[in-house]
This record gives structure tokens, C-alpha cells and sequence, in this order.
């Protein structure tokens, strides 16, 4: 006998999901890239990684082995990356790529973790190379992480990887690139943003600038900018900088606060989203719901697991993995809870295993 055990959810701990999957739109265009250096001088870039994103979604990658010169390589930098001389001797130099490189970079805001190192490597490369040095915008997903999530702690490129769910090999030039793209597409999507140029002024962050004059730093917007702006776009979301709070938990005073449910962990809707879209916890799952669902409309439902991997299924059958069981009050949307059941209960005697859930686990599940 499969047993359907389905807890009833308290007011406090039902999770208002809808307005959270409607931000999910962050359109930005640019491309992040990162260099890997022979040695300490700035110029001797061994390794070049660059991701391109197009509204919002990485649509293209490369990355280039380069012959530094001359040929060196410290000890250091070896036990950092791995590249070796003997890896790079038959490369071509900077010089003879960067009409390849320039050509896939194009007018694009540049983005890089730490950005001061990447955009004065190229810079110093440039001008070993004798290559004309155009103008260029960049930004820094570091700045934009300490002003996104003001209270972490670390705000390196690996842990906030880890913190945000990101796999990646790290100081592999196009693994950072890639880390770099998603720290920014998730701070984009923790603000609400709708753009690059929204999260800027969100975050109130000037972009960096580079030319033949030199390097100017991305760098904090002035008082008399942020008064120019529009208040309701540089009004932070209601869970932005704050990753472990319900959008909806306030205290009298208006202020968020976090929710501590007496015996389960909390669930942050919101970072479940930002790390589902690279996590995936669901692939290759298929996914059916029962019932009257109290923390999500049907059509939240089926969104919720397409953004986290998975397939929604209309009805139980036996491709299904798990089964996420709503009230079973007699409300006319929760009827079909009994039906399911049996359905499980047949399936499991034919040899097809179905995982009976609740919301709070099915949510437990996403997160883990």
C-alpha cells in the first residue's frame, strides 16, 4: 500500500512564487571574458576565455591559448592554472589573434571578475603588440556582487560560485568566464533588472573606461547622478541583498526579516530560482501535481519546473518521477487528488516507481 501523506501548509510558510518567476527576464547583452598570465607582468597572457550573452542568455564561447614573450613561465603561476611553456609554444602571440579576438569582442561591454587585472592585461598586451587600442567599456561582477548581496561574506569568483550553485573549474580562462556570465545574470535577476544598464543604475555603478589615454575604474554613481534618476528604478527588489529571506516575511516596521520555520529549514524562493537556472536540480525529471496547490497556481507550477529542468506532466503515468500532492480539501481543483493516488498505487504494482511529495518537500527538493 503506497501511503499519500500530505501536510498542510501553515499561512506563514506559503510562498507567494508568481511575482518571483516574472522577473526571470534579465535581457543583457556583453561579454565576459578572463586572462590567464604567464608571469607577474601584465603582458604575458598565456590563456584568453570570453562568453558571449544576448538577452540574457549565452548564446556563444571561446578561448584562445597564446604564446606569451618572451616564453615564460613562473613556478607560481604554473601551480595556479596548469599551462605550462611546452603547452603554448606552438600558439600564435596576442599580436597575431587580436583581429580574431576584436572581432568576436565587437562593441560589447566587457565584463570580468576582478576587472582591474583583465582589462590592464589586455591593455598591456596591446600595446606590446603595437595594436591600435580601441575604446572600451567594462564592469566588474565583483563590484556588482558586493553591491547586489551586501551582506556576504566572500566575494571572490569561487565562492560566490559555490554560494550561488555554479560548477566550474576554476583559473581554466573559459570556466571563469562562464562563472563570471552567471554572477552577473544572477545579480541581474535578484534586482529585477531588465537590462545591464538597469542593474547599473540599480546598483549605482559607473562603468569602467579604457583607451589609448589610459584605464578608468567602473566606479560608485555621484549623488548629483543618482538624483538625475528615476527613484523607482533604483529602488532595490524586495528580497535584493537579502538571499535567505521569504519575499513576503516583514516585521512591524516595514523592514524584511527573516522567516525560521519551528522545524524545517526556511526556503528562499528567490534563490531557488537564481541557482535552479544553473543547477537544474530537476533535469531530466518529469514532474506531475495533484490537487489544490497553496504556494503556486497550476500555471506557476508548470513554469517553476520548465526554469528548473524538468518536464510538466498534466497526469501521472508511468515516465512520471515524482507526484507533488496539494490539499486535499473538497475544493473542486483538489478532486483529482484521490484519483492520482490510485494511479501511484497501480503504477507501483506494475513495477513503476512514482516519489509521492507535498509542496514544502517538492520545494526542499528544488533546493538541495
Amino acid at each position: 500500500m503506497v501511503e499519500v501523506r500530505v501536510e498542510s501548509l501553515e499561512r506563514s510558510s506559503i510562498i507567494e512564487i508568481k511575482s518571483v518567476i516574472n522577473i526571470m527576464d534579465f535581457a543583457a547583452d556583453f561579454t565576459a571574458i578572463d586572462f590567464e598570465t604567464a608571469n607577474h607582468q601584465p603582458d604575458s597572457a598565456c590563456q584568453l576565455g570570453a562568453v558571449v550573452v544576448r538577452n540574457g542568455q549565452v548564446v556563444d564561447q571561446f578561448m584562445w591559448m597564446i604564446r606569451p614573450e618572451p616564453l615564460y613561465f613562473s613556478q607560481g603561476n604554473i601551480r595556479i592554472h596548469g599551462i605550462t611553456p611546452a603547452q603554448v609554444r606552438e600558439e600564435s602571440n596576442f599580436g597575431d589573434i587580436w583581429s580574431e579576438i576584436s572581432n568576436k569582442i565587437g562593441n560589447d561591454c566587457l565584463v570580468a571578475h576582478n576587472a582591474s587585472f583583465d582589462i590592464k592585461v589586455l591593455l598591456a598586451c596591446l600595446r606590446t603588440h603595437q595594436k591600435s587600442i580601441p575604446e572600451f567599456q567594462f564592469t566588474c561582477t565583483r563590484a556588482i556582487a558586493r553591491r547586489t548581496w551586501p551582506h556576504h561574506r566572500r566575494y571572490g569568483l569561487k565562492p560566490l560560485s559555490n554560494w550561488l550553485g555554479i560548477r566550474f573549474q576554476h583559473h581554466d580562462a573559459l570556466e571563469d568566464s562562464i562563472a563570471c556570465a552567471k554572477i552577473l545574470l544572477a545579480a541581474g535577476i535578484d534586482r529585477e533588472a531588465t537590462s545591464l544598464d538597469h542593474l547599473e543604475n540599480i546598483l549605482k555603478l559607473n562603468r569602467g573606461k579604457a583607451g589609448i589615454w589610459g584605464y578608468r575604474g567602473a566606479t560608485g554613481k555621484s549623488k548629483r547622478q543618482t538624483s538625475r534618476m528615476n527613484p523607482q528604478a533604483t529602488m532595490p527588489s524586495s528580497t535584493a541583498g537579502l538571499p535567505f529571506l521569504f519575499p513576503d516575511q516583514s516585521s512591524d516596521s516595514g523592514k524584511q526579516v527573516p522567516y525560521v520555520a519551528e522545524s524545517e529549514p526556511e526556503i528562499d524562493m528567490q534563490r531557488i530560482l537564481i541557482r535552479g537556472e544553473f543547477v537544474r536540480p530537476l533535469s531530466g525529471k518529469r514532474i506531475a501535481f495533484s490537487g489544490k496547490l497553496r504556494c503556486m497556481s497550476p500555471r506557476d507550477a508548470e513554469t517553476l519546473t520548465a526554469r528548473l529542468g524538468g518536464t510538466w506532466q498534466e497526469n501521472v503515468n508511468q515516465q512520471t518521477d515524482y507526484l507533488v500532492m496539494g490539499s486535499s480539501s473538497n475544493s473542486s481543483a483538489s478532486k483529482d487528488a484521490p484519483d492520482s493516488a490510485h494511479l501511484v498505487q497501480s503504477l507501483s504494482e506494475a513495477g513503476h516507481t512514482v516519489k509521492v511529495v507535498d509542496e514544502r518537500e517538492f520545494l526542499k527538493l528544488v533546493m538541495s
